[in-house]
């Protein structure tokens, strides 16, 4: 049966795939992305039937960073179960190595492509960030007025795990990740994919989502109009504590040479008496 579902599923794509508007380097907030910038996204329905459209471009890509250990997160990934409409797309990332299961690209994403530092946090189209349980309850408003146009990728085949895209990718990375739908999350991120580096990519899935971008640093800006009281960032970097040990380490090493430096003066006299010979005394 997945098998039937997968031939289904070319199938379709070359018929969607036709229709994908060309490339527009138009995105991203004025002045706010230096570097690095979300151009274009795809999602594929890798559980897609017959006569039924297989691959769309969403309106929003809503990324969301959480982890088993956080304690704000549970209210965060509530609200994400509740985003109204099915126009955004939703990668729920683990990147901390404390998880029972987490990705070494959610992290480097994490820390490298938008410079995030602690969980819950919600980054929305590579422009707004949303912290801590407070900030996320605007996230349906938010989208509800961003629409992020995205364009770039103007062909699509897939064909027995190996993917195929055209469109004007100069200077622009590409980075597939194979969506699982979870009972306790929105589409947990299980797998990556560098199409630069392969074209296979993991189908047992639910969803694919193909991200082009401008590589390099994304900048975000707020989306929220609350601060975040609520916003904690524990644990964002799994060095921390190994940081954390070290200079305890360093401390510990530092105070000890500072007592022996006061101390020494004390010894020394304690020495010179000890070796100052005692006095007899005559009868």
């Amino acid at each position: 049966m997945r098998c039937d579902m997968r031939a289904i599923l070319v199938a379709c794509l070359f018929a969607t795939v036709a229709f994908l508007p060309g490339f527009s380097d138009a995105h991203g907030i004025p002045g706010a992305h230096s570097e690095g910038y979300i151009a274009d996204v795809l999602v594929v329905d890798l559980n897609c039937e017959e006569n039924h459209t297989c691959v769309s471009r969403p309106s929003n890509i809503v990324e969301y960073y959480g982890a088993d250990w956080c304690e704000e997160c549970p209210a965060v990934e509530d609200q994400l179960r509740n985003v109204t409409g099915n126009s955004s797309i939703i990668l729920s990332h683990r990147p901390s190595s404390s998880d029972d299961f987490w990705l070494q690209e959610s992290k480097e994403r994490f820390l490298d492509v938008y410079g995030l530092w602690g969980y819950p946090t919600i980054a929305v189209d590579g422009h707004y960030i949303l912290a801590g349980p407070t900030q996320s309850q605007e996230l349906n408003s938010l989208l509800s007025e961003s629409e992020s146009n995205y364009s770039g990728i103007s062909n699509l085949t897939l064909l027995d795990g190996n993917i195929t895209l055209e469109g004007n990718f100069t200077n622009m990375s590409i980075d597939i990740w194979t969506l699982h739908a979870d009972d306790n999350l929105t589409y947990l991120v299980t797998n990556h994919t560098n199409y630069s580096q392969t074209n296979s990519v993991d189908i047992t899935g639910d969803k694919l989502v193909i991200v082009l971008s401008k590589p390099g640093y994304i900048a975000l800006i707020s989306g929220s109009s609350m601060p975040a009281n609520d916003y904690i960032p524990d644990g964002g970097i799994d060095s921390i504590e190994t940081e954390r040990d070290s200079i305890s380490g360093s401390t510990v090493i530092i105070i000890t040479i500072l007592l022996l430096m006061i101390s020494l003066p004390a010894t020394y006299q304690l020495f010179q008496v000890m070796r100052t010979p005692t006095p007899i005394e005559e009868e």
